[in-house]
């Protein structure tokens, strides 16, 4: 009766008589009360919980720009087609104490529309990395590390490694490149601090995300900056890769790559990590909204530099993550990279490239 309650007359004493001989009628039509009963139990039930994923080796895809994160979603079985298994989602973190009133506003925006992001994804079948970061068009990546700013930054990261358990994301990354944003030593305090707190929190398993070098890279041989941190209690170390400078030189470049990862995987050992995981990328050419911060390959050289680099890290490492899908100058999605991409991490290729999905001025091979 509760469920009809709107529908009689509560002075009618014979409208509710009709209504009761009304329900009785369709309860004993064609069904016997245990069926009846079986079937309203039966339309209550709810599909379970989404349940973390264990993942061998991450094939993986960031894409920084929050406004393009619908893009990733609308392309999640390309992604998947390209042989792409783990999406990184990046929300921003101390908001209030870097960006003025407008930015934090737009700012606020992108964190709250990261929580649908990582459901979006999960329900698509791709796995998700979470990876709070300072990086936001037109505000450096560095804070300030007075204890004020640190608390706070310490109680963004909390959240969202919460969020992360909650919803049971695959692999969870404290701070993006957090030896950058706080420097080398303060960065390396900040981790030892903050990860037990994280464990706390998040259940799965967790990445060291950093650069090989907070200022310019270091005479071949030379230690790198990264090197100096204590990555023990974590499961990986996550490195970024780029090309720096203006002129792109592939053989210095494999020379490079192949000393960050002995170099890396030494770290491994010392701190008894599971493995080393790689984010890379490179500039195809310059975009207006970001300045160049390495050399323009164009797009056979970029897919060229991810061929060579991918043939050689993947068998040392336990992930890749290629740094953006439709990022203006370096983004995968249509352009020679993406069928690169689909061919190491084991795809079936991407489709032919259209007015509607091709990167500007190309078509897919």
């Amino acid at each position: 009766m509760k469920a009809r309650r709107g529908f009689v007359n509560p002075g009618g004493w014979l409208a509710v008589a009709i209504a009761i001989l009304a329900l009785s009628g369709a309860a004993g039509c064609g069904q016997d009360q245990t069926t009846a009963t079986t079937a309203t139990r039966a339309a209550t039930v709810t599909a379970p919980p989404y349940q973390r994923r264990q993942i061998g080796y991450f094939k993986g895809l960031t894409e920084p720009r929050p406004e393009a994160w619908q893009d990733v979603v609308a392309d999640t079985a390309r992604l998947k087609g390209d042989g792409i298994n783990t999406v990184t989602v990046e929300p921003p973190v101390l908001i209030s104490q870097r960006a003025g009133r407008r930015q934090a506003v737009i700012l606020q925006g992108q964190a709250a529309s990261a929580a649908a992001m990582i459901d979006q994804l999960h329900q698509a079948g791709l796995a998700v990395c979470v990876i709070p970061s300072t990086k936001s068009p037109g505000l450096k990546p560095q804070v300030d590390t007075s204890d004020a700013v640190l608390g706070q930054l310490n109680a963004d990261v909390l959240k969202w490694a919460g969020m992360a358990e909650q919803k049971q994301v695959e692999l969870f990354a404290p701070l993006d490149d957090y030896n950058l944003v706080l420097g080398t030593d303060k960065g390396d305090a900040w981790s030892k601090q903050i990860l037990p707190q994280i464990r706390q929190h998040f259940h799965g398993l967790i990445a060291a995300k950093v650069v090989p070098d907070v200022g310019a890279p270091p005479p071949p041989g030379a230690p790198h900056d990264f090197e100096r941190l204590d990555y023990r209690g974590y499961d990986y170390l996550m490195l970024d890769i780029y090309p720096t400078g203006t002129v792109f030189d592939q053989t210095g470049f494999t020379a490079y790559v192949d000393d960050l990862m002995k170099r890396a995987n030494a770290i491994v050992k010392r701190d008894g990590l599971r493995g080393v995981i790689v984010q890379f990328g490179a500039w195809r050419e310059p975009a207006a909204s970001e300045p160049l911060d390495g050399p323009a390959l164009g797009a056979a050289g970029q897919a060229s530099m991810a061929a060579h680099l991918l043939q050689q890290v993947m068998p040392q490492t336990r992930g890749v993550f290629y740094h953006g899908w439709t990022l203006p100058g370096r983004g995968a999605r249509g352009f020679p990279v993406e069928a690169t991409l689909s061919k190491y991490f084991g795809g079936t290729g991407p489709p032919p490239a259209t007015a509607a999905t091709a990167g500007t001025g190309t078509t897919t091979p």
